[in-house]
């Protein structure tokens, strides 16, 4: 029997019985470094497991699996959260598919209450009302008030996926709009007019007034044409080095690495003279580019094509992908694990149509 033919899993007998020349590997990669022939072996025994288990669970997320878990034998455990994040993914889809659908449900329903209370929560953050208050800010218990603003705008097409839609919509408004975060409100609005196409004119209008909102000062009304002209200037900034230090051999083919950004990121700050620190690259498609190269972009486009029948116009699960896809064109919500959470969920539910 070709033992290519079982798919990954049938790569496990072939890796374990090849794990004594893993030390040949790293006497190649860490050339100038320290490190240990007796730990080697089990080390690359996680990698190998991690790798083939989120390939058996989603093929592509394997091949991002075994690509990240490369980099971080290269580069060490400064990157050790990039060699976790696919298995880590594939055990969390792989369990939320055991799940039974009433328990799938209780979770949204669960996630759709919890969206009520951030958007009551950040009313009182915003009055100063002595509950998880700190002065001048609004964030909910996401952390930060785009986070709050993604996190809301996303669970406005996961509301339809119940009978009070509209309801819970009306109820994140508020959070929404003390959030002032520009991607929460096109988050908010292109996944409103994903479930609610006929309206998209009403959305639209909304999505529009609510960025406008994002550079108006409280008192006056003012325009506030430079936060939105520097805010604009540092992202671009950081979009165009990253995007210059993946031009090179091997980078624009296999990236950098996973999470090699969040280390990598820091180094660039201060040569460029922005007012802070880009731990990020505040657009998961260009961190995705960086990290993960052409062979990344391939493997996500593989995924997408798996995925594409259990996607569904005017599907709430649908709607929470896109607007999860818009709110990325600006920030980082995939690094924000409140938001992944949804995500997570809206898989699960997708998924579960293709079995």
């Amino acid at each position: 029997m070709d033992v290519f033919s079982v798919g990954p899993a049938g790569l496990l007998p072939v890796g374990i019985a090849l794990l004594p020349f893993a030390i040949v590997l790293v006497a190649i990669a860490w050339r100038n470094r320290a490190w240990s022939t007796r730990e080697v072996p089990g080390a690359a025994f996680r990698l190998l497991i991690g790798a083939l288990f989120a390939a058996c669970v989603v093929p592509a997320w394997g091949l991002l699996a075994a690509q990240a878990a490369a980099w971080w034998w290269v580069r060490g455990w400064v990157i050790r959260s990039g060699g976790l994040l696919w298995p880590t993914a594939a055990a969390a889809l792989y369990v939320g598919m055991q799940a039974p659908r009433e328990a799938i449900d209780a979770g949204i329903c669960i996630a759709l209450a919890v969206g009520v209370f951030q958007s009551a929560l950040a009313v009182s953050q915003w009055r100063e009302w002595p509950v998880l208050n700190l002065p001048g800010q609004v964030f909910g218990t996401i952390g930060h008030r785009t986070g709050l603003g993604i996190y809301l705008g996303m669970l406005v097409p996961l509301a339809f996926y119940t009978n009070y839609g509209w309801a819970l919509t009306l109820a994140y408004l508020p959070g929404l709009v003390l959030a002032r975060s520009s991607v929460g409100y096109a988050a908010a609005g292109v996944g409103l007019m994903w479930v609610q196409p006929g309206l998209w004119p009403v959305a639209l209008g909304g999505l529009l007034v609510g960025v406008a909102h994002r550079f108006i000062k409280w008192n006056g009304g003012r325009v506030r044409p430079r936060l939105l002209s520097d805010a604009v200037r540092a992202r671009f900034t950081v979009w165009s080095v990253a995007l210059w230090k993946t031009q090179a051999w091997p980078f624009w083919l296999v990236g950098h690495g996973g999470d090699s950004f969040h280390e990598d990121g820091r180094t660039w700050i201060h040569n460029h003279k922005l007012s802070e620190e880009y731990k990020e690259a505040h657009n998961d498609y260009v961190e995705f580019l960086y990290e993960y190269g052409l062979l990344g972009v391939v493997a996500l486009v593989w995924y997408g094509y798996s995925l594409a029948s259990g996607l569904r116009v005017s599907d709430p699960m649908t709607g929470v992908l896109v607007a999860l896809g818009v709110a990325s064109l600006g920030n980082f919500p995939v690094r924000v694990a409140p938001i992944v959470g949804l995500l997570a969920l809206a898989l699960i539910v997708i998924h579960g149509r293709l079995v």
